[in-house]
């Protein structure tokens, strides 16, 4: 009984400490096509969010070996346009094997080939998002994928939300406002979650040696 309750303490305690890292897709003007930062170190179970400047650009799954071309069943944002500062819009994903490197690209006109490439967890050596980027800018095709947008995802804004796979319908404001929220990671909402589960788990613990 107390075994099955200290499992539960830290499954709890791991979802809690999941961290939601932020990336953003182009910059201050339409002529940066970069993914900033263009490589995340991330853990299992954590997102990462995407969030996107001037003035249209997009992220979609594709492999090392075909920087450009959408990988089978991958993940895709769609196209998201701004015509100044940040989009309202966000995409966010979830990180499930950590073991294996995500890479993915822009799909707008010739900007995979120009280097706007990314990854996640890629290698220090062998395979690495520097060795992603040259192949990318050598590239002689790029394809954006046939899939609907928000596939493999969560395409989000501050009033609407499209879950992963849909062409979707827009949600309440409610619920898009929260799905913002979560999509978003707000710092002081993590540490929070970080306090209650640490000080649940000590509470849980002390019963449990009562």
């Amino acid at each position: 009984m107390h075994f099955s309750t200290i499992f539960a303490a830290f499954a709890v305690v791991g979802s809690a400490l999941a961290v939601d890292h932020t990336v953003r897709v182009g910059g201050q003007t339409a002529t940066d096509l970069v993914f900033e930062p263009n490589n995340i170190n991330a853990t299992k179970g954590d997102t990462v969010t995407f969030h996107f400047w001037p003035k249209n650009h997009s992220v979609a799954q594709s492999t090392f070996a075909k920087p450009c071309e959408p990988m089978d069943s991958g993940f895709w944002s769609g196209y998201v346009a701004t015509a100044s500062g940040v989009a309202m819009e966000t995409f966010m994903i979830t990180v499930n094997d950590p073991t294996k490197p995500i890479w993915f690209y822009c799909t707008q006109g010739k900007h995979c080939q120009s280097g706007m490439v990314g990854a996640i967890n890629a290698p220090a050596t062998g395979n690495t998002v520097d060795k992603f980027v040259t192949a990318a800018k050598a590239a002689t095709v790029m394809t954006p994928p046939s899939s609907v947008a928000g596939t493999g995802g969560m395409l989000m804004n501050s009033t609407t939300m499209m879950p992963s796979g849909s062409a979707g319908s827009p949600s309440s404001s409610a619920s898009g406002a929260a799905a913002s929220a979560t999509g978003t990671g707000a710092a002081s909402a993590l540490e929070i979650n970080k306090n209650v589960a640490f000080t649940g788990l000590l509470g849980m613990f002390a019963y449990l040696m009562m």
